[in-house]
């Protein structure tokens, strides 16, 4: 099992890779590259916050202020997502309301992948860093499940 690091950055990535699609798709494309969006982000988000964000905080206090604003920005995604996904992508506004969602996101990502996960890193040994993983992919299935059942 990867360790918890590994797991965050590759989800990164993997959304970074609908994001550059969503950035030059058609209208007609939208719908589906946001649910993708939301299935790959929405899961992360709870996942870091059930399992991640804690241990941070406990083992890296001087990163808590960090990570309260990492939550508060996961909120703010979420609800702009939910404003896209119920929006007509043909609509005007929508394209700056997902660069803006885009932008937010990969502010966030730059500031847990340069400041947070390497301060965590440092802090952690590898079999927590490798429990803190299993625990983080338990967390995402189950908020996967329970988004593809609402």
């Amino acid at each position: 099992m990867s360790g918890v690091v590994t797991l965050i950055k590759e989800d990164h990535q993997k959304l970074e890779s609908v994001f550059k699609k969503l950035e030059k798709a058609e209208p007609t494309e939208i719908p589906d590259l946001l649910r993708q969006v939301q299935e790959l982000l929405v899961p992360h988000s709870k996942a870091e916050e059930q399992v991640v964000y804690p241990a941070i905080k406990s083992m890296v206090p001087d990163e808590s202020s960090d990570v309260d604003d990492g939550l508060e920005e996961h909120h703010h995604v979420e609800q702009t997502l939910q404003e896209l996904l119920a929006s007509d992508p043909g609509a005007p506004g929508v394209d700056g309301l997902i660069a803006a969602m885009i932008g937010e996101v990969r502010h966030h990502v730059e500031e847990e992948e340069e400041q947070i996960l390497p301060s965590f890193s440092k802090a952690a040994n590898n079999q927590q860093l490798g429990e803190l993983g299993e625990q983080f992919t338990a967390a995402k299935e189950q908020a996967l499940q329970s988004l593809q059942r609402a």
